[in-house]
C-alpha cells in the first residue's frame, strides 16, 4: 500500500515555482503595471494640485513615510484595483486552463485537486504581496521627491483688522497640516488584511472559472457582482455586504476615496474584528466551493 501512494516530494518546490512563472503572463504584467501607474498618478495629481496651497490631505502628505506608503498600497490592492487585477490573474491562469481543456492534463500529473488549487491561489497571493510592496516603495519614493520639489506650504487666511486701520486684511499662514503617519505594525496589518481580501477575490473568481470554463465569464462573474452591489452600502443592508466588511477591516478613511484607494464610500463604522471574521468566513466558503467545483466531473470533461 505504501508503495502505491503517490507523493511527489522532489518536484513539489519546482511545481510551486512553475505556478508562479505561469501566472506572470503578458496580460498580468500589463494589469499589474497599470495598477501601479494609476496609484502613483492619483497621488501625484493630488499632491501637485494641493501642495502649493496647503490643501493636501494629511493622509497623503504622510506618504513620505514608508509604513504609510505601504498601508496606502495595501488599500489599493484590497479594493477596486486589486479586484480587477485578481480577475485578470485568475482569468488568464485558471480560466484559460479550463477553457482550453488542459485541466484534465494537469490532473494526470497531479491528481490532488486541493494541491493544484492551493498552488494557483498561492501564486495569486504571492503576486499580490509583491505588488503591494513594490507599489508602496514607489509611492514612498515619489512622494519623497514631491516633498523636496513641491513642499506643502501652509495655508494663508485673512486675519480681521479693526475698521479704519486698513482697507483689507492681513494675511498670515496657518501652521503646517498634521501628518497622519502609520506605524510598521499598522502597515503590516493592512498588508495582511489585503491578502485576506485578495483570498476572497481569488476564490470567487476561481469559482466562476470552474463553473463557466471561460476567460470572459471568469472576468464577468468574478468582478461583476461586487461592482454591481456596491451602491447597496448606502442602504440598511450595508452591514451584510463584503464591501462594508472590507472598509471596516481596513478602516478606510472616507475622505481618501479615489485618492489612496478606489472603493465605495461605506459609512464610517470601523469594526476590524467583525469585518475580519466575516471576510475570513466568506473567503473560506468561496475557497471550498471553488475546490468542490474544480473536482467535479464537469471540469474534467472536454470543452463543449
Amino acid at each position: 500500500m505504501a508503495g502505491t501512494r503517490r507523493r511527489p516530494a522532489r518536484g513539489e518546490g519546482a511545481a510551486w515555482l512553475g505556478e508562479l512563472r505561469a501566472v506572470w503572463t503578458a496580460p498580468v504584467r500589463g494589469a499589474t503595471a497599470a495598477v501601479m501607474v494609476l496609484a502613483l498618478a492619483l497621488v501625484g495629481r493630488l499632491w501637485m494640485a494641493g501642495a502649493p496651497y496647503g490643501a493636501l490631505d494629511p493622509s497623503v502628505s504622510a506618504l513620505t513615510s514608508l509604513p504609510s506608503a505601504l498601508r496606502a498600497a495595501a488599500w489599493q490592492f484590497a479594493t477596486l484595483l486589486g479586484l480587477v487585477l485578481t480577475g485578470v490573474v485568475v482569468a488568464t491562469g485558471l480560466g484559460q486552463t479550463l477553457e482550453g481543456g488542459t485541466w484534465s492534463a494537469l490532473r494526470l500529473f497531479e491528481n490532488r485537486v486541493g494541491v493544484l488549487w492551493a498552488r494557483k491561489a498561492g501564486a495569486a497571493l504571492a503576486l499580490s504581496l509583491a505588488g503591494q510592496i513594490v507599489t508602496g516603495v514607489l509611492l514612498w519614493l515619489s512622494t519623497s521627491a514631491y516633498a523636496r520639489l513641491w513642499p506643502v506650504r501652509p495655508r494663508a487666511v485673512p486675519r480681521a483688522v479693526p475698521p479704519g486701520f486698513a482697507d483689507g486684511a492681513a494675511v498670515h499662514p496657518l501652521p503646517p497640516l498634521p501628518v497622519e503617519s502609520a506605524t510598521w505594525g499598522q502597515a503590516a496589518g493592512a498588508i495582511a488584511a489585503a491578502l485576506l481580501v485578495q483570498l476572497l477575490f481569488v476564490s470567487l473568481a476561481a469559482l466562476a472559472a470552474a463553473l463557466l470554463r471561460s476567460v470572459i465569464g471568469t472576468l464577468a462573474l468574478g468582478i461583476g457582482p461586487l461592482l454591481v452591489t456596491a451602491p447597496l452600502v448606502l442602504l440598511p443592508a450595508a452591514p451584510f455586504l463584503p464591501h462594508r466588511w472590507i472598509s471596516d477591516l481596513l478602516d478606510l478613511p472616507a475622505e481618501a476615496q479615489y485618492q489612496l484607494y478606489l472603493w465605495n464610500q461605506a459609512p464610517s463604522d470601523p469594526a476590524p474584528l467583525t469585518g475580519g471574521l466575516a471576510l475570513a468566513g466568506a473567503a473560506a466558503l468561496a475557497a471550498v466551493a471553488a475546490w468542490a467545483a474544480l473536482r467535479s466531473e464537469r471540469a474534467l470533461r472536454p470543452v463543449d
